[in-house]
């Protein structure tokens, strides 16, 4: 493995060398990457249970629970491989993001099935994906995505890479492969599929042997969410005491 900024494993997660403060408030996660750059809801609107907190430099977020008025911490983390300027950004493909299109796809589009679109039409496209409800500010994806290699259990993870690739670099590094999630109900039973194009999870996480087990749980869920063949973003997940489901 390469020297990398993060070291992440099923017990321990490090950025440059820094314990990542899982359940936990904001304020302790700025003291690792620095000062975010958006949240998402924004600051201040009520009623919100779930908030975004973003570094669009860095590629990363976090996702804080609790209501307001009550301890909110932070159980999940992010690490960005795709976002809205990535080629299924521009598609509409990413799963936060869905048909959320790009101007420039709707005109190719429109040339290749000879659809009639005024340009004024465009302008207005435009103007959405700008500054009205699908500018980038709306979504959490950073601007920026995460160029860097990973050492994920010791075996290196990065942009473009499919879940082939990531097998290959834990087989070699004597881990156990990651498999599909099985959670789309889509009637097409693929629980445990290494092969799949299915949009989804994968992790290397076989569930809890027993009630007890479950309840002294205490470990971080890796999981790679697969988008069109490729991995799209590591989602890490603090599972304490609770088989934590993320579909």
């Amino acid at each position: 493995m390469p020297e990398t900024d993060f070291y992440i494993s099923e017990h321990n997660i490090t950025y440059k060398k820094q314990e990542l403060p899982f359940g936990k408030p904001v304020t302790e996660w700025v003291k690792v990457f620095g000062k975010y750059d958006r949240v998402n809801p924004p600051l201040g609107k009520e009623g919100v249970v779930r908030r975004d907190y973003i570094w669009d430099n860095l590629g990363l977020a976090v996702e804080e629970h609790g209501e307001d008025g009550k301890k909110k911490i932070i159980p999940d983390f992010y690490i960005f491989f795709m976002n809205l300027d990535s080629p299924l950004g521009q598609m509409g493909k990413l799963k936060e993001a869905k048909g959320r299109v790009s101007v420039a796809f709707i005109k190719e589009k429109d040339k290749r099935t000879g659809w009639f679109t005024s340009d004024a039409d465009y302008v207005e496209m435009e103007k959405r994906i700008t500054i009205g409800s699908d500018a980038p500010q709306n979504f959490i994806y950073p601007f920026k995505i995460y160029s860097k290699s990973l050492n994920i259990e010791g075996a290196e993870v990065k942009e473009g890479m499919k879940v082939s690739d990531i097998n290959k670099k834990r087989m070699a590094a004597d881990l156990p492969v990651i498999k599909y999630w099985d959670a789309d109900m889509n009637n097409k039973h693929e629980d445990g599929s290494t092969t799949t194009l299915s949009n989804g999870y994968f992790t290397s996480f076989n569930g809890f042997s027993s009630p007890e087990e479950q309840t002294k749980a205490d470990f971080y869920n890796i999981m790679y969410r697969q988008t069109e063949g490729e991995i799209e973003y590591i989602h890490i997940v603090h599972d304490k005491g609770q088989e934590y489901f993320k579909f």
